[in-house]
């Protein structure tokens, strides 16, 4: 019997689907009896049971096709169509007939489906379905499916953490291997996923790649770690997991307080290493992002930014301070990532590593992580250390790419620290800084802001007029957290200047003036300072100050100048060809 036998029969068959499908079953199945290697039938018999959705037909046939005529390319359409159903869901038939399938032909057709594919994405897929539909292949793929990614990730161009490899295996492969129990893999690749994941997610932190919720993301790395402790025999944190962030950092805390005297090796100090990374980049990453939400892209448009500054009120009668939103929240996240930073700072291995670590990640460049050191440094008076840093962070900050937020941030924290290193020709300096970078919604002058105009339109003082620098220990050591807006800060700065403009020789007029025209701003409060001044021109019997008029709008301060030229007793300039 030849091709045209094969044929009638086929044709056959096909005429009878509609009237009769056992008979239409019965003429496939004497056809198939005549011609056992022809594809034609195998394929219509399983469309026919498709139709008719038979699944256990369906996936018998199909399994059959597989193993006579795996290598034709017309059967691997179909199979494709039916990977793709598992991947998407969106096909229930075919999903189910695939599932149908013997366990051993599942598992070859998504490894060959996978090896044809280019394009990792797909491959990573195709073989994480493999993994999760059959555990038990983990200990024969995962591994070798993590290297083929960090050797890609290796050969990549793009000179980036938020590369595709990197993505791939620490939000995808890593979760589905590291959860497996039957991995037979030493602690030492676990510890180096975990760095590399580490590392990923702090850098996504503030990446423009970020997808979804940056929670979800620090999240996503405790459950890995979580996976990677079952791994390597860390010691249990039940007690503490489904707890704040707190909670977990009481807990690592305690661990090493065990640590250090422990002799008989059993506290594992990589989880201690490990996990105290870990909660200072998520805890540093959280503080800054409460601080200043433009770190995390747009997110900071109609939020309000927070920085911390030298606490100058002595008095609360004049204080501007709005209260802080989530302020409880925002010290937890601090006093956490400060708690990890001394753990991994109080053991000399510990420091040694993080110090590579952080080598090796570039944490210099991470600008919310030197943020976030510069105000540790802050607040434990480290104030040297902070100014090293600002001005580290300075030079990088003149290539532009920063959000002008950021950079005002950063002349805030300057104006802060050198006025409390008595620094003050620069604190000042930064003060206008500051006024530059601010932004302009800031300067609409309210009700509860008086004469902000004047005083911030007043012309910058030259720097030359001030000091280099005062063997004075430094003038104030509190600190506070204020809204990082200019209704918040220009007490404080009204303060520096006040204080700074000081040092310098009394008997100069103009800075007399400057003292009198900043001496307004939340008046009576300087009052006490004004009446130095009109004391000390008393005592030089004459005044030149041709701004006066321009920048002295207190009732105060211009009755008591009246009064004084009313005396006749002290010359006065106080305008442009004035000869009063």
């Amino acid at each position: 019997m030849g091709i045209d036998d094969e044929n009638w029969l086929l044709s056959t068959s096909k005429s009878l689907v509609a009237s009769d499908v056992f008979a239409t079953r019965s003429w496939l199945l004497t056809a198939k009896s005549i011609f056992p290697q022809s594809l034609r039938l195998q394929i219509e018999e399983y469309h026919l049971e498709v139709s008719k959705k038979n699944i256990k037909e369906a996936s018998r046939v199909l399994n059959e096709i597989f193993r006579d005529f795996a290598s034709d390319s017309s059967v691997w359409e179909e199979i494709e169509s039916l990977i793709q159903a598992v991947e998407t869901s969106n096909d229930s038939l075919r999903k189910a007939i695939f599932e149908s399938l013997p366990a051993l032909t599942q598992q070859k057709m998504i490894l060959i489906s996978a090896e044809c594919r280019v394009n990792i994405t797909q491959y990573c897929k195709l073989m994480l379905i493999l993994m999760n539909k059959f555990p038990e292949s983990i200990s024969e793929y995962g591994n070798s499916l993590i290297e083929k990614l960090v050797d890609l990730e290796k050969s990549d161009s793009e000179n980036t953490v938020m590369n595709l490899c990197r993505k791939l295996l620490v939000r995808e492969v890593l979760p589905v291997v590291c959860r497996s129990g039957n991995i037979n893999i030493s602690n030492k690749h676990f510890y180096k996923w975990l760095q590399k994941s580490t590392e990923f997610y702090a850098t996504y932190y503030t990446s423009e790649a970020v997808e979804g919720n940056v929670e979800q993301a620090w999240l996503e790395l405790e459950q890995l770690r979580t996976s990677i402790a079952l791994q390597c025999d860390w010691n249990s944190d039940d007690d503490a997991k489904g707890t704040s962030l707190s909670g977990r950092m009481s807990f690592i805390q305690e661990l090493f307080r065990r640590s250090r005297i422990d002799v008989d090796g059993n506290v594992n100090r990589k989880q201690i290493f490990y996990t105290a990374i870990i909660l200072l980049f998520e805890g540093a990453s959280k503080y800054i992002e409460a601080l200043e939400p433009c770190f995390y892209r747009d997110k900071g448009n109609n939020t309000e930014s927070y920085i911390v500054v030298m606490d100058t009120e002595e008095d609360s009668t004049y204080s501007t301070q709005s209260p802080i939103k989530h302020a409880a929240e925002i010290n937890i996240y601090f006093q956490v990532a400060r708690g990890a930073w001394s753990i991994l700072h109080t053991n000399e291995i510990f420091e040694k590593d993080f110090n590579h670590l952080n080598r090796r990640w570039k944490c210099d460049r991470w600008v919310w992580f030197q943020l976030f050191i510069i105000d540790l440094h802050v607040y434990e008076g480290d104030h040297k250390g902070a100014l090293n840093r600002l001005q580290l962070l300075e030079e990088k900050l003149k290539d532009g790419r920063q959000r002008k937020e950021v950079i005002c941030r950063v002349y805030c924290h300057m104006v802060s620290t050198c006025f409390i290193l008595c620094l003050f020709q620069e604190s000042c300096h930064y003060i206008f800084e500051c006024l530059s970078h601010l932004d302009s919604t800031d300067f609409s002058v309210n009700s509860k802001v008086d004469n902000v105009t004047h005083l911030v339109n007043y012309p910058s003082v030259p720097k030359s007029a001030f000091p280099l620098s005062s063997p004075l220990q430094p003038p104030h050591s509190r600190l506070k957290m204020v809204k990082c807006s200019l209704d918040q800060l220009l007490p404080f700065w009204v303060h520096i200047f006040l204080v700074s403009l000081k040092k310098i020789s009394p008997q100069s007029d103009q800075i007399l003036g400057h003292l009198m025209v900043l001496s307004q701003h939340q008046w009576p409060k300087w009052r006490p300072c004004f009446m130095k001044i009109l004391n000390k021109i008393h005592e030089k019997r004459s005044f030149h100050f041709e701004l006066f008029f321009t920048y002295i709008i207190n009732v105060d301060i211009l009755e008591e100048i009246c009064f004084l030229k009313n005396q006749q007793t002290c010359k006065l300039v106080l305008c442009e060809n004035s000869n009063s």
